[in-house]
């Protein structure tokens, strides 16, 4: 029996997407003969900004070490908003509002290098070296990327282990990373450590085919890189009935982030409206979704606005299924390319038309465009949107799924990374 030793700072009851990735692969991973187990940060102490008991039950059999840790996001957010959890950042600090905010984002970007969550990884690296035995697989999943760091001290001390570090974001080229206010000293670093953690670890896995081929680049041994979906929970989407609803609803759930290209929607959001009457089209929208944006969609004439804010990963998998049309926006930055969202396995497997606006040749426009289950535009596409939902709305558009959606399933890619880590 291989054992794997997990090191993630997101774990259930953390509410964040980064939880799902392995939440899932350790669930299917220990049903395909692996032990396992997690070192994680105490969610008491950690800077989760949601909870979400959803997923305590499908990690329940994972014996889960929790530690301490220093919070430097915290802090930051005692110090802006007066609550411990109301000012963590999901993306980047804001630093456009306010002196305080913009010293905050640049000693974060400065002095907490590579991000500010570092302030775990001697907790977890105290922790972990409890439970490093023979024959283990060690595997860091990052962001935060400093958690890269404890597996690379870990092969340090520890030499006969695997180490598998796993990509669920770049790190250089995090969008969220891209406008930071960052000195020379700290940018070099930043480089020297990804460096040596992508030549250092044994195997290097990501989300897909574009950032894998990045991290290639940066590497000797281009074999090492692999890339595994995110997937979707099947046995959860089949088990979910859509609401009943006579009403045309364009669905979003995820982040939508302050920099984020969304005049051109907003555009045709207006344009459509107005040949529609009130009532007619209702936005829905849950998730971590930028105040600016709520602001443009309320002021549309016509538009009827459903914000939920946070919501169940259940609620989550319900809207999605009982949507008209779901719709994303993706990040405009240098590789995005390599962009994935993560809701866009379950938007492909809840069966509805899906409208993005990003990269069209990018990875999520290729999984669209394969599955043949909507239309991919760019930022300023305006009128190739409204011609869309207008078909949508009028049942001209015709989904017809050309690729079997169950081989992206959360079982069927753990079952792919399970003969990967077999044969290590």
């Amino acid at each position: 029996m291989k054992r794997i030793l997990l090191l993630t700072y997101y774990w259930p009851p953390d509410n964040s997407s980064g939880v799902q990735r392995w939440a899932y692969f350790s669930h299917f991973l220990q049903k395909e003969g692996f032990h396992l187990d997690v070192v994680t940060v105490d969610p008491k102490k950690a800077s989760y900004k949601n909870t979400d008991d959803s997923f305590m039950t499908l990690v329940s059999a994972i014996p889960t070490h929790t530690t301490s840790t220093f919070e430097l996001l915290k802090v930051y957010s005692l110090l802006t908003t007066g609550d411990t959890k109301k000012g963590i950042p999901r993306g980047s600090l804001d630093n456009k509002k306010g002196i305080f905010k913009k010293i905050a984002t640049w000693m974060k970007a400065n002095f907490f290098v590579p991000d500010a969550r570092v302030g775990w990884n001697k907790y977890a690296y105290s922790t972990a070296k409890e439970h490093i035995t023979n024959h283990t697989i060690v595997i860091t999943t990052g962001p935060p990327q400093s958690t890269h760091l404890i597996g690379l001290k870990l092969k340090e001390r520890f030499p006969d282990i695997t180490w598998l570090a796993d990509f669920r974001d770049p790190w250089l080229e995090l969008y969220s990373n891209q406008n930071q206010p960052q000195s020379k000293w700290a940018a070099r670093r930043n480089m020297k450590l990804e460096n040596t953690v992508l030549n250092k670890a044994d195997i290097v896995t990501t989300i897909g085919p574009s950032l894998a081929k990045l991290l290639q680049n940066k590497v000797k041994d281009k074999s090492k890189i692999h890339y595994f979906y995110n997937g979707y929970d099947a046995q959860k989407m089949d088990s979910i009935t859509p609401l009943k609803s006579t009403k045309f609803t364009i669905t979003f759930i995820g982040l939508l982030a302050p920099e984020y290209e969304t005049d051109g929607y907003i555009k045709a959001l207006s344009t459509l409206l107005a040949t529609k009457s009130q009532g007619d089209i209702t936005l829905q929208l849950a998730g971590n979704i930028a105040p600016s944006f709520l602001e443009q969609v309320k002021s549309i004439p016509n538009l009827e606005v459903d914000y939920l804010g946070f919501i169940s990963h259940i609620h989550s998998l319900q809207l999605m299924k009982s949507a008209s049309v779901l719709f994303t926006i993706l990040p405009t930055q240098p590789q995005d390319e390599i962009i994935i969202s993560g809701k866009l396995m379950e938007y492909l497997a809840a069966n509805k038309p899906i409208l993005c606006m990003g990269n069209k040749k990018g990875d999520a426009a290729a999984l669209i465009k394969k599955c043949n289950a909507g239309l991919v535009v760019s930022h300023n596409e305006s009128d190739a949107m409204v011609k869309f939902i207008n078909q949508c709305y009028s049942n001209e558009f015709v989904l017809k799924k050309d690729v079997n959606i169950s081989a992206y399933s959360r079982e069927q890619v753990s079952i792919q990374l399970a003969t990967l880590l077999k044969g290590m």
